[in-house]
């Protein structure tokens, strides 16, 4: 049997991405909503509002990135699938809010 001993250092950091990705879907939702209303009733955005929306944006591209990196590892397939089932579902909520903060102007 194979020793995948890089898995044991991507478990323990993929964690933190398994308990924040519930949220980060619920408010890149949030965002699109937004923009959806904002974008009819022809308002601008809360600043307080815009940058939580950029710092998601911010920390979702950050997880991408190390998802990315972790795939060029070599980790057992279990873990393997992991990633790229997380990162798919990361990269459709960038898909998401990036086109959100592009209606909003978030990153002019």
């Amino acid at each position: 049997m194979t020793n995948y001993a890089a898995d044991a250092s991507v478990l323990s950091e993929i964690a933190t991405l398994r308990e924040a990705l519930p949220a980060w879907i619920i408010s890149t939702v949030e965002l699109v909503e937004l923009a959806e209303n904002a974008e009819r009733a022809a308002r601008a955005v809360n600043p307080q509002t815009a940058d939580r929306s950029r710092m998601l944006i911010v920390e979702v591209a950050e997880w991408q990135q190390r998802l990315k990196d972790w795939q060029t590892q070599d980790l057992s397939p279990r873990l393997m699938a992991e990633l790229r089932i997380l990162k798919a579902t990361l990269d459709a909520s960038m898909d998401e809010a990036n086109a959100a903060a592009s209606k909003l102007v978030l990153f002019a």
